[in-house]
């Protein structure tokens, strides 16, 4: 299972991050974030933002009205960097994941010392299955801002995806020593060394990422299937009746999945296929 879980970590025009779905790929849950749908009002950046297309944008809840809007913001009071990422941000939300990659790079090519747009192309790329520009456009996001931990986790998830899981590790560990105690990460430790079978690292981050965030459902759910991997019956039930305790929804075991994909998360076939055992066996 891939769950809705955010970093928390600022872009320098983002005010918050809200979570994305995840291909499936299989035995890997992991976290990854949303595009930016929030931006803040720095006026050297924003400038001539201040406008009533661009305002009606922010306010509208309709992606085709947020793309309408920022189109006429764009007409009325020229383009700027902000109205391409929000455009793009729109478009990426309506689907239109080519119409997203050109508003990002128009607004790389208005301004490319900021790292949203880099980031939310890289999202838009992974999302069309082109790993390989997704993880150039996550690099330049590090090259950035070397602190930048989103970047650091969406290179892990890409290189998850090409099942490239020595990478996703390297990866996510040079993250991890930006920022040691971050949770998240410790949780996709455990699911790349999980799909790489090494259930004993696996476990052991799993608990580190417990440690820091002990209502972490995504972490404690993979120690549940970590331990029914290695056949500790005990263990995985123990762990599975605490992950129901955080997040309701899985003590309707299969429908409670079924919901959970529709809010949100995505599964593999193989994850899907345990849980349902694990549910069944203990009821």
């Amino acid at each position: 299972m891939k769950p809705k879980t955010t970093f928390f970590i600022p872009h320098l025009l983002s005010l918050s991050f809200l979570p994305i779905l995840q291909p499936s790929n299989p035995n890997v849950m992991k976290a990854r974030f949303l595009l930016l749908f929030a931006v803040m009002l720095i006026p050297m950046v924003l400038g001539a933002q201040n406008d009533y297309w661009y305002k009606k944008g922010l306010d509208a809840k309709d992606p085709k009205d947020k793309i309408e809007y920022y189109t006429k913001s764009i007409e009325k009071a020229g383009a700027s960097y902000c109205s391409y990422l929000k455009r793009g941000c729109a478009k990426y939300d309506f689907k239109d994941y080519q119409g997203a990659l050109s508003d990002y790079g128009k607004a790389i090519e208005i301004d490319p010392k900021y790292t949203d747009a880099y980031y939310n192309r890289g999202i838009t790329k992974n999302e069309l299955k082109d790993y390989k520009g997704a993880i150039a456009d996550f690099h330049k996001v590090i090259e950035i801002n070397p602190k930048d931990i989103a970047g650091y986790g969406e290179l892990g998830i890409v290189h998850s995806e090409m099942k490239e899981y020595d990478a996703a590790i390297e990866i996510t560990l040079k993250g991890l020593k930006q920022d040691p105690k971050n949770a998240t990460l410790f949780d996709n430790l455990g699911y790349f060394y999980m799909a790489k079978w090494d259930i004993t690292d696996a476990i052991s981050n799993f608990k580190k990422c417990i440690e820091i965030d002990n209502k972490n459902f995504d972490a404690i759910l993979g120690l549940s299937t970590a331990f029914y991997y290695k056949n500790d019956k005990v263990n995985s039930k123990k762990y599975l009746e605490q992950a129901k305790s955080v997040e309701p929804r899985l003590k309707k075991g299969m429908d409670g999945i079924t919901e959970l994909y529709e809010s949100g998360y995505s599964y593999s076939d193989k994850h899907k296929a345990t849980l349902k055992k694990m549910f069944e066996e203990f009821k």
